[in-house]
């Protein structure tokens, strides 16, 4: 747990008029209701934030803050400490949002320095996150847990990003299969087109992958098989490209979007981007990367994003 904080780090925090992110931006302190500060629980929180990239169409930035009483202030002690909480929890939110990988050479901070459109929406966002947790901590302090969507239609990170990261991506379908040069033999070929799968399952665990916006799935040849450029970009804002799951069995066992009967792909590695070296995207076999497009002939199954990374 963090050291108390002292008095004057406090009162500054609570009795000034804006938190500036990084010097980038500005977002208001929330004014603390007089009803909200009897908690009849007290438990143990520690300031942080982090990314949870695990739940599908619904995952989500969350960020604890932490404030404490100034001294001398018992009757409004409680308040100031909440309203510290809530800049605390701002102020985590504006640098974990920073970090996000928007495809392996971007960052959300990089287009906040490019964009004035993403620095206004970034700035929108986080002024809207949402309360979801707050009470007394076992310490004597207070905490307040926020969310940010990392989904949706509106009022969410990749709502605020995508369409300016993505405004120069045209659009175009999923290579096809060239079945004369193709290393699959024509019984292997037959067998995939005999089988109506639900999605993809791109098995990448134990080999570092890390979540972005915009991954790629590569094969051995560099022939890129899956990418921002061959999908519904609506999908991309209000589902995401991929879901991303710990676990292979759970992946195919019809819990997530790639449904009861995907096709399950085993990664050969993982790599970056033109100029980085972020683990973000999944190359398969030339072999494997075929069935995957095989597969999608007879269902539109990356155009509509049906598709698993297990990390």
């Amino acid at each position: 747990m963090l050291k108390m904080m002292n008095k004057k780090m406090v009162l500054a925090m609570v009795l000034g008029l804006t938190l500036s992110f990084g010097a980038s931006y500005q977002t208001p302190v929330m004014a603390a209701p007089t009803n909200d500060t009897n908690v009849s629980v007290q438990v143990k929180f520690e300031q942080g934030a982090y990314v949870d990239w695990s739940k599908g169409e619904e995952s989500e930035i969350i960020a604890t803050g932490l404030g404490y009483n100034p001294e001398n202030m018992v009757g409004r002690g409680m308040g100031l400490a909440r309203r510290a909480a809530i800049v605390d929890a701002y102020r985590l939110l504006a640098e974990t949002i920073k970090g996000v990988q928007v495809d392996a050479d971007t960052t959300i901070e990089s287009l906040i320095v490019q964009s004035d459109v993403v620095h206004t929406n970034v700035s929108a966002l986080i002024k809207g996150a949402k309360i979801v947790a707050e009470g007394k901590g076992d310490d004597g302090g207070y905490y307040v847990m926020m969310s940010l969507p990392m989904f949706g239609e509106k009022q969410s990170v990749a709502s605020a990003v995508l369409p300016e990261a993505t405004k120069d991506i045209g659009t175009e379908p999923a290579p096809k299969v060239d079945e004369k040069t193709t290393p699959l033999t024509k019984e292997e070929v037959k067998e995939v087109r005999s089988v109506i799968y639900t999605g993809i399952v791109v098995d990448a665990s134990g080999l570092g992958l890390e979540a972005t916006f915009s991954p790629v799935i590569y094969d051995t040849n560099g022939r890129a098989i899956y990418g921002m450029k061959n999908i519904n970009k609506d999908y991309a804002i209000s589902k995401g490209m991929v879901e991303y799951s710990t676990d292979v069995q759970a992946a195919a066992g019809g819990s997530t979007r790639a449904g009861a009967n995907p096709l399950v792909v085993k990664a050969t590695s993982v790599k970056g981007g033109g100029n980085s070296i972020n683990p973000v995207n999944v190359v398969v076999s030339v072999e494997d990367g075929d069935k995957i497009l095989l597969a999608n002939e007879k269902a539109p199954l990356l155009s509509e994003c049906a598709v698993v990374f297990v990390k």
